[in-house]
């Protein structure tokens, strides 16, 4: 009976793990972006979209949309992304953008070892449920104007559901 109940509680909470729905309402440019991979580790959940016809390790564009269901402030998120573009993509150049005492709005770019010359818009928002994190990334070391004006449009008016 005890092993029924487990089997049961675990099919149960695979079942709503799975159907997890998006936080981020997002005006998204027209093309039909895909879900590529949803990471989760402990109390950080991660998906990545991909534009058509790419996948989660070879693509062009991308949107990471993650949440860390532990509340810390901007500052101590960036530090820890900090240490990670040091570890993977250097030399870099970030920028921010906006920054208040719950969010902030940074781009970057570098030569990160995995993925080469990447440029990126990063949003990050703290909540009383955690971190959310938005972001659009592109293989190239920079946008055209109208592409570069369209996402930060895009990122900007993004709303948490």
């Amino acid at each position: 009976m005890l092993i029924r109940f487990l089997v049961l509680f675990c099919l149960s909470a695979a079942a709503a793990h799975a159907q997890t729905t998006e936080r981020w309402d997002i005006p998204l440019d027209p093309r039909d972006w895909k879900l590529a991979a949803e990471n989760r580790e402990g109390r950080l959940t991660e998906r990545i979209y991909v534009a058509p016809g790419e996948s989660e390790y070879f693509w062009n564009e991308k949107i990471v949309i993650g949440h860390q269901r532990l509340a810390f402030s901007p500052d101590d998120y960036l530090t820890g992304f900090i240490e990670h573009l040091n570890e993977h993509c250097r030399p870099y150049k970030m920028k921010p953008l906006e920054q208040g005492e719950s969010a902030v709005f940074l781009q970057w770019e570098g030569d990160c070892r995995i993925t080469g010359q990447q440029f990126e818009y990063r949003r990050v928002l703290v909540t009383k449920d955690g971190v959310h994190i938005l972001a659009y990334a592109a293989k190239t070391n920079r946008l055209s104007e109208p592409k570069r004006q369209a996402w930060l449009g895009i990122l900007r008016d993004a709303k948490l559901k």
